[in-house]
């Protein structure tokens, strides 16, 4: 004789697992520990500001992980950024221009730092001659390491030298990944290593704007591995050569149209764009930034953003 489980059953348990499900959970309080704090977390731990004040909060927790109020006097600093701190509240100086750095709070013997990046409102132009050496722009992202400033012909220029460690191949970013409509251009010159020779280019609404050297081509893409957009042409260039190169992205409804420009630096911008590529599936927004794979030196200069 087969089991059966009777409808009413069945209706009185999905009634009562529905009733169950349509509680509201209240959270309970967290419970507060009176012991000492042994360590403290400063939030926002990474904060990206145009100029407005940033405020942080310090939590303390005891020798179990608790959080608890006993933290203690506070004492506040900060390292790299330009403008003034008061009772955890950083406004950045409207004059001191892009640039990142720390903020540190100290409780007897323990302390916690958060990070912060100072990026104004377009435009920006970068010429390196203000960066320290054998650095790269401390508010950037993905730079440490892998480019750096260095004097060339009596000028500070950025340089993207073959990977010591890991890949040659590396995007940078400049600002915040929420922008859009705007322009971005910039000097640079590929060099040789033996027979290998680089990539370089420019990066906008997460598009890439690529001068290939192995291949001889220009081509926009959206990501490497997926060129389900991509446009690709022939296009000769020589090492050891300044070229201006220029890139914008414009979106049309329900497509984005990308075009870029590459010229001689020094020669008259020609007025038709060199490369123009159309994608169904646009990214609206995306930080502008660089690109570069380094078998050989790959150099930068003069970068603008409006």
């Amino acid at each position: 004789m087969r089991n059966f489980i009777p409808l009413y059953v069945i209706l009185t348990v999905g009634i009562l697992a529905a009733g169950c499900a349509s509680k509201e959970m209240t959270p309970k309080p967290v419970e507060m520990s009176t012991a000492p704090a042994t360590s403290l977390l400063l939030t926002p731990a990474e904060t990206l500001t145009s100029g407005d004040p940033v405020v942080f909060s310090v939590i303390g927790f005891d020798a179990d992980g608790k959080q608890t109020s006993a933290i203690g006097d506070t004492e506040w600093s900060q390292t790299g950024l330009t403008g003034t701190l008061q009772d955890g509240t950083f406004t950045p100086d409207e004059s001191a221009g892009a640039h990142a750095g720390t903020v540190t709070v100290q409780a007897g013997e323990i302390k916690s730092t958060a990070r912060v990046r100072v990026i104004p409102s377009l435009p920006w132009t970068e010429d390196f001659e203000a960066i320290e050496l054998e650095k790269a722009p401390a508010h950037w992202i993905g730079s440490a390491g892998k480019f750096f400033v260095r004097e060339k012909d009596g000028n500070k220029v950025l340089v993207k030298t073959p990977a010591r460690v890991g890949l040659d191949r590396s995007n940078v970013y400049i600002g915040p990944a929420t922008m859009k409509n705007y322009q971005i251009q910039v000097d640079l010159m590929g060099t040789r290593n033996k027979r290998r020779l680089p990539d370089m280019g420019l990066i906008a609404n997460r598009y890439t704007l690529d001068m290939q050297g192995k291949h001889q081509r220009l081509q926009i893409r959206s990501w490497a591995s997926d060129l389900r957009m991509a446009k690709t042409i022939d296009f000769s260039w020589e090492t050891d050569v300044w070229y201006t190169m220029k890139m914008t992205v414009e979106i049309m409804d329900d497509k984005a149209v990308i075009r870029g420009k590459v010229w001689r630096t020094g020669d008259p911008e020609p007025e038709a764009w060199t490369i123009t590529a159309e994608d169904p599936l646009p990214n609206r927004e995306g930080s502008p930034g660089i690109y570069g794979y380094s078998p050989a030196d790959i150099y930068y200069d003069n970068l603008k953003v409006w």
